[in-house]
């Protein structure tokens, strides 16, 4: 068989076009945790409000207004926010000789390959605005760097649960209805922290639980997730879905070149770019000496 019968060309490019849609949903793990908004701007503005409770101010107490008085006046703050889409795309090349013997093997590795090199590109940059690239200016931070603290999270006196507790609190001190978490950690922190839930008896993820990819357990009600785009030596708390938005021009979309006799060039292609609208939702930690 040719391959180069007539339609075969289509059905191939039909069958690459809904291998790499499906894999790469399974590969996202930082884009699955922020909301995807559509967009048909290249260049896109947000206003970040402040995210303090309106307080008494002098002369304009909240409680007690006079009897006919005017009411205090809620003094708010918004910052002004730019961000520009950005184009996403990777390409790879299945040989006439693989198509024709059946290959499935480097067809299903190249397709593979093509989802994730663009699923950790738009990951990377996910987490670099979440991270604020771990100079942190607008989100949360705190350091295990004390005794009160419980020790490092690769060590014997780790506090994992007391530290994910405190983090639920550094968030609602901003966000009181605040119910859904997330941490994420990278790969080599997986022993650590797997090692510290079956050890204290918390609750772990099995099979067919996971509500998140990459999810490896759920201790203090906070799905704790692995990717290796996030520092080893932090960890970083954050409210699903609301935290940040993926501003999206255009969804994942392939396209696929057939030359005789040569084989296959698939390219995929998305653009978007990331917001970081709560920053307050976000608690970075530094885990690790």
């Amino acid at each position: 068989m040719t391959f180069y019968e007539p339609g075969q060309t289509t059905l191939r490019a039909e069958s690459y076009d809904k291998a790499i849609k499906q894999l790469v949903q399974y590969a996202y793990k930082m884009r699955q945790l922020v909301s995807v908004v559509p967009s048909s701007s290249w260049k896109n503005n947000f206003f970040r409000e402040q995210t303090s409770i309106p307080t008494d101010q002098p002369g304009n107490a909240i409680r007690g207004i006079p009897r006919g008085a005017d009411f205090p006046n809620a003094v708010l703050t918004w910052e002004k926010v730019t961000t520009y889409i950005e184009k996403y795309g990777l390409s790879g090349s299945i040989d006439h000789e693989d198509i024709i013997a059946g290959e499935i093997d480097m067809r299903n590795r190249t397709i593979l390959r093509i989802a994730e090199g663009v699923a950790k590109a738009v990951d990377t940059q996910i987490a670099a605005v979440i991270t604020e690239g771990y100079k942190v200016s607008n989100v949360q931070s705190y350091a295990i760097n004390t005794e009160a603290k419980g020790g490092w999270w690769n060590e014997s006196s780790a506090a994992i649960i007391k530290n994910l507790a405190h983090f639920k609190s550094m968030v609602k001190t901003y966000y009181d209805n605040a119910s859904d978490f997330v941490c994420v950690i990278h790969p080599d922190r997986e022993e650590d922290v797997l090692h510290y839930i079956y050890e204290k008896g918390a609750q772990a993820t099995t099979a067919g639980q996971a509500a998140f990819n990459g999810q490896i357990g759920s201790p203090a009600g906070v799905s704790i997730i692995t990717s290796s785009v996030i520092d080893v030596s932090h960890a970083l708390f954050l409210v699903p879905q609301k935290c940040a938005t993926w501003k999206q021009l255009m969804p994942l979309q392939t396209d696929t070149e057939s030359t005789a006799f040569k084989g296959d060039k698939i390219t995929a292609c998305e653009y978007g770019v990331c917001e970081l609208h709560e920053p307050k939702q976000v608690v970075l930690c530094k885990i690790i000496k």
